[in-house]
Order: structure tokens, then C-alpha cells, then sequence
């Protein structure tokens, strides 16, 4: 008998068989394709989203029950919710049951999502409600306004919302919200004070005051207001952003009691999870927040924003900015870091080159401190020598927003890949005239090369005072009168540049990870205090 190789295809290869297996009309194909792509998901994310394709191959069916039962599967995580209310609204459309399709719309525009569905609910609401004698909905037009204001277009968003927004105190207050990002904070603030004369219960019109607040500045106003919150009913929405202003002042205590809550209304959103797992990080509570980001994790276990912050709270090595994953949701955030290792593990210096975002995807990935992510971006930006990387890497240098460690990286890549012949620093790690010239002694041996460049990296840093040239031609003079002393590593020769000093060494040791006692036992073999 014949021996058959199985052949097994990967996730994306039948995710295109779904789509092209339904652009021809083999729905059953398309079915198939889709229970095989399921067997391939590796998180839930992928698995609903999959269940979303089926839902909507079953509608083109007309099988609008079984479509709806795959679209109920995609309700559970954020990532899919959207989608998912979408494909119910239109089945029940079809199912002739019109007042809960609105219902669905609605609840489409409401929960947000990775897209835009406010134009396509426009259209089907409008119709539904003329037959259904119902006033149009307020929720399309501020979903089409969120749209404008995603794209920055805040005027239009003014222009779009300003007619409409004496009929409806939910237009006011989105109004006086997108006030607030076009700066017109005196009009936002005659608004929202209008609103909550007549309604001081008003939890979004709250919430958009507490947003005035902290952009003015007045973290003041900002905490007495946010007390305000807390004997008032909230939505999952308005506790998140309660949370993220609470944050925003230091009070994580009450951030996680907002976060809390959210989560009791969605426990797979993995956005909230990693919010709540940083205020606990922030408030001294490790164990709290490595409990979070594994729930989050569990949903989505190959998102690398997740996984970077589970091992920076395993491993407590650094403060993570909640500011700046505040600003910006998972889903992006991921696709910045794919973005990164992308363009990292092909032809780097062309990709940087080409490529409209990658430099601003590595100026965001180095805002979140993560050492292991700076070595990479450290490594691969000090090799390209085209004049748009150097000039980031400077930048990178100079920057105060960037730590110690992180200098330490850019330092040691500067000097590896002789990256720069002179770097003039003057901020708070200063270089003065940093000379990138390592001595041809120290080239002959790798360990000693990369531990000379690891000393004065780490030196430059600290602002340490080190006789760099005495000592390299000292450790070289015993190297070459003794061959067996050059299986030393890297980190102990670093160390061998500070034993003139006895508190500078027992740091040094500390941060190279050494035994302090090997360093003193080479420092008197090579007689470097003589």
C-alpha cells in the first residue's frame, strides 16, 4: 500500500481558504476551511475571530440561527464584541425581529472595537427605526464623530455635533469631550457646568469634567471631583476611564477598586486586566499583579505587551510607565512590537529605511524600559550606519526619559559597533567628548574587548573616574605571559577596571553579577594595584 504524508497547513492558510472558498460560493468548502483554522487557534482571540468568518458564512447561507450561535461565541473577549453585534443585528434583521436588531446595533456602537461600524449601523438603523416609528438614535452620530476624532479632525467633529447637541445631554457632553482635545476648554467648561447645574449626578459629564481637570493641570479639582464618582452608578467604560484617572494622581488604591469593577462587568477584557495588574504593581502589590496579567494572558498568551509585563513583574526588575500603556490599547501596542521584531529579524537598516513607522514604533517600545527589548533595538540600531538611525540612536542617548540601564545598552552597542567616532553628551549622563576607540590590545581577545567596552559603558554611565589605558595594558601584559588566564568572561574583566576603588568594585560586581572574591583574586595575580 502507498504511504500518504499528511500535509498540514498553518492558521493563515486557512483563513484565505475561508475567504477565497466564499468569494466563489463553496459555502460548505468555506465551513471546512473554518473548523480546520479553529484547530490551529492557539489563543481565544484567534478562535473567536475565526467564529466570527463561520458566523458570517452561515448568513450568506441564509442559516441565520446557525450564524447567530457562532456570533454569541464571539461576545465573550472586547477584541471580537463589536464584530460579533454586528452580525446579530443583521441576522435578526433577516429573522424579522427589527426592535432587537436595534438593540444590537446600538450595543455595537456602544462597546467600540478594533473597527469602524458607525457607517454601516447608520444605514441599517435608519431604515429600522423609520419602520419602527422610532426617534433616530443618538449613539451613530457620536460613533461618527468618534471616527473624525480618531483621525484627529476635531473641528469636523465640532462642526458635526454642535446643530444636534441642544437636543440630547449625551451629545452635550461628547461635545464638551471634543472640546477638550481641540483645547476650547473655556466652552467645554461653560457646557458641563450647564449640564450638571441641572443633572449633578451625571456620571459621563462628571468623568469629561475630571478629563478638563487633569489637562488644565489642576490635579486638585481633579481629585474632588473623581470622589464625586463614588456613590454613583457607572458603565464599564466610565469605570475604566475613573480608573485611569485615579492612576493619573498616584491614588491606585481607588484605580483598582475602578478596575475591579470593569472586570466584574467583562473578565476577558485583557486591556483592563494589564491596567489593573500595573496599579498593583505601582502600589507594592507583586502578587496581585502577576495574578492579573496571567488572567490577561490566559485570554491571549502570545501578546508580546502582555507577555513583556508578566516578565517585568516576575522578575520586579523595573517600574512599568503606566502613562504610557494608558495611551495606548493592546491591540496597537502589539502591533508596534510585531512591527519591531519584524524589521529586527529580516534586513533591519533597509526596513528602518523604508519604513513610514517603524521609527516611531521604536521610540514608543523604548518608552516602556523594558531592558531586554532596548538591548535588541541597542544592537540592531548601532549596525546601521545610514544617517536617520545614527541620528535616533543620539537621541537616544540624550534623552532623560530613559534610564540608566537603558543607557548602559546604547552605550555598550555605540562602542561594539564603533557606532560614532565622538558623542557630545550634555544631559543628566554626561559624556563630555565620549571617544568611540577601543585600543587594538584589547581587539586581539574577545572576552577582554567586550568586557573594556562593558567598564567604560558602565563607568560613563555613573560618572566613574577610571584609567581605562593603565589597566587594559596591564591585564594584556598578563594575558600574553600566561595563555591559560584567557578563559575569564566578559563581566569579570569589566570588573578588573574598578579594584582601585573598594565601593566602586563591590557595585560593579553587584551589577555584572561576579563573586567580588574571583575579582580580587585576578586583581592581585595581575597586580593591578601596583
Amino acid at each position: 500500500m502507498q504511504k500518504v504524508v499528511s500535509f498540514k497547513q498553518n492558521l493563515d492558510y486557512y483563513l484565505r481558504l475561508i475567504d477565497t472558498r466564499s468569494a466563489y460560493g463553496d459555502f460548505l468548502g468555506a465551513l471546512d476551511a473554518g473548523r480546520r483554522a479553529i484547530e490551529n487557534a492557539k489563543t481565544r482571540v484567534d478562535r473567536e475571530s475565526i467564529n466570527i468568518l463561520i458566523g458570517q458564512v452561515y448568513f450568506e447561507m441564509g442559516l441565520y440561527a446557525l450564524s447567530c450561535e457562532h456570533f454569541f461565541r464571539a461576545v465573550c473577549i472586547p477584541e471580537t464584541r463589536a464584530s460579533a453585534f454586528f452580525g446579530l443585528g443583521r441576522n435578526l434583521v433577516k429573522m424579522h425581529n427589527p426592535k432587537l436588531a436595534l438593540e444590537y446595533f446600538d450595543a455595537t456602537l456602544s462597546c467600540g472595537g478594533t473597527q469602524d461600524f458607525s457607517g454601516a449601523v447608520l444605514e441599517w438603523t435608519y431604515i429600522l427605526r423609520e419602520e419602527l416609528g422610532q426617534a433616530q438614535n443618538v449613539q451613530p452620530v457620536i460613533a461618527i464623530a468618534q471616527n473624525l476624532v480618531k483621525m484627529k479632525k476635531y473641528e469636523q467633529a465640532i462642526e458635526l455635533l454642535y446643530p444636534l447637541g441642544y437636543k440630547d445631554i449625551e451629545l452635550q457632553v461628547y461635545l464638551a469631550d471634543v472640546l477638550i482635545l481641540s483645547k476650547k476648554y473655556d466652552k467645554a467648561r461653560e457646557i458641563l457646568f450647564s449640564i450638571l447645574r441641572e443633572n449633578p449626578s451625571n456620571a459621563h459629564a462628571i468623568l469629561v469634567l475630571c478629563s478638563l481637570c487633569y489637562a488644565e493641570g489642576d490635579m486638585c479639582s481633579l481629585d474632588i471631583n473623581l470622589q464625586k464618582l463614588s456613590n454613583i452608578s457607572l458603565n464599564f467604560a466610565q469605570f475604566v476611564l475613573a480608573g485611569n484617572l485615579f492612576c493619573s494622581i498616584g491614588d491606585f488604591e481607588n484605580g483598582v477598586k475602578m478596575y475591579t469593577q470593569a472586570i466584574s462587568l467583562d473578565e476577558y477584557n485583557t486591556k483592563v486586566l494589564l491596567y489593573q495588574a500595573i496599579a498593583y504593581f505601582n502600589m507594592g502589590e507583586t502578587q496581585e499583579a502577576l495574578y492579573s496579567i496571567g488572567r490577561a494572558r490566559w485570554v491571549d498568551i502570545e501578546n508580546p505587551v502582555l507577555n513583556i509585563y508578566y516578565d517585568i513583574f516576575s522578575r520586579n526588575l523595573v517600574e512599568p510607565p503606566l502613562a504610557i500603556i494608558t495611551q495606548i490599547p493592546a491591540k496597537l501596542a502589539q502591533s508596534k512590537l510585531n512591527n519591531i521584531f519584524g524589521a529586527i529579524n529580516a534586513n533591519f537598516c533597509d526596513n528602518f529605511q523604508r519604513s513610514l513607522l517603524l521609527a516611531d514604533d521604536i521610540e514608543w517600545a523604548m518608552t516602556t524600559k523594558d531592558l531586554a527589548l532596548t538591548e535588541k533595538l541597542s544592537q540592531a540600531l548601532s549596525k546601521c550606519k545610514k544617517k536617520k538611525a545614527l541620528k535616533m540612536y543620539k537621541h537616544f542617548m540624550l534623552s532623560v526619559r530613559l534610564n540608566k540601564e537603558q543607557k548602559f545598552y546604547l552605550t555598550k552597542y555605540a562602542l561594539k559597533n564603533e557606532t560614532f567616532k565622538e558623542i557630545d553628551l550634555t544631559a543628566d549622563y554626561r559624556y563630555r567628548s565620549l571617544s568611540i576607540k577601543i585600543p587594538t590590545y584589547c581587539k586581539q581577545n574577545d572576552a577582554l574587548k567586550n568586557g573594556y567596552i562593558n567598564a567604560m559603558s558602565y563607568a560613563l554611565i555613573n560618572g566613574l573616574d577610571v584609567d581605562f589605558s593603565q589597566i587594559s595594558q596591564k591585564i594584556t601584559k598578563n594575558i600574553e605571559k600566561n595563555s591559560n588566564l584567557t578563559n575569564f568572561d566578559e563581566n569579570l574583566y569589566a570588573c578588573l577596571y574598578f579594584c582601585r576603588n573598594a565601593q566602586t568594585l563591590n557595585q560593579a560586581c553587584l551589577y555584572f553579577g561576579v563573586d567580588e572574591n574571583n575579582v580580587l583574586r585576578v586583581v592581585n595575580d595581575f597586580e593591578l594595584l601596583i
